[in-house]
């Protein structure tokens, strides 16, 4: 019986102080997205379109060096066409899912941070915007409609201070095409971001 009650104690300590380090926090910030278009032997990038992001997430210590972060994120993409009649804009909002495998370099006032991970994103809002009028897209599997589905690949830079305050550069690269046409089109996205960790200590 003593020696069960050690090991409960023993494993009760051990979660607890897992647990201690793992914080969930808040990042928001800026957007510069763009969209690669491939048709045949052709391809293309448009200009950048200005739009937003906004995430939670959730900082799973692993060790020192090293943490797992699964977020939940509002991520705006898009990107900006100038043709002979005017510059069209389109702006998606989709809900995203990224996870990121991060390594931590410890210092004085906090650490740095890098690595990167895949997402899952599904599109909720779709327009396209030309000279303050805008058109409504639909999601869906037609000819003349958006998949709302898109994966890929992210990667993530940035400095955590000792307060919980965090600064990162992070960019991410479609992989499925968002057109259900012959012609691809990927999105990309470069992103600015202030952060707050709670519980960071």
């Amino acid at each position: 019986m003593k020696k069960l009650y050690f090991s409960m104690a023993f494993v009760l300590a051990m979660t607890t102080g897992v647990m201690a380090q793992n914080n969930f926090g808040l990042r928001a910030g800026y957007n510069l997205a763009n969209q690669f278009i491939r048709e045949g032997d052709y391809s293309a990038t448009t200009k950048m379109a200005s739009r937003f992001h906004v995430t939670g997430y959730y900082d799973a210590r692993v060790n020192q060096g090293f943490s797992l972060q699964p977020g939940l994120s509002l991520e705006g993409k898009g990107g900006k066409s100038k043709l002979p009649e005017g510059d069209y804009i389109d702006k998606f909002l989709y809900l995203q899912v990224p996870v990121n495998f991060l390594g931590r370099v410890p210092t004085r006032s906090g650490d740095f941070f890098f690595g990167g991970g895949p997402y899952l994103a599904y599109g909720i809002s779709a327009k396209v915007t030309s000279d303050n009028q805008g058109v409504d897209l639909h999601w869906g599997s037609g000819v003349d409609e958006l998949n709302p589905f898109d994966f890929g690949l992210g990667a993530i830079v940035g400095y955590r201070f000792m307060n919980g305050f965090n600064l990162s550069i992070s960019s991410s690269a479609g992989l499925i095409n968002i057109s259900n046409t012959d012609t691809k089109y990927l999105n990309r996205v470069t992103s600015f971001s202030v952060g707050y960790e709670f519980g960071r200590r």
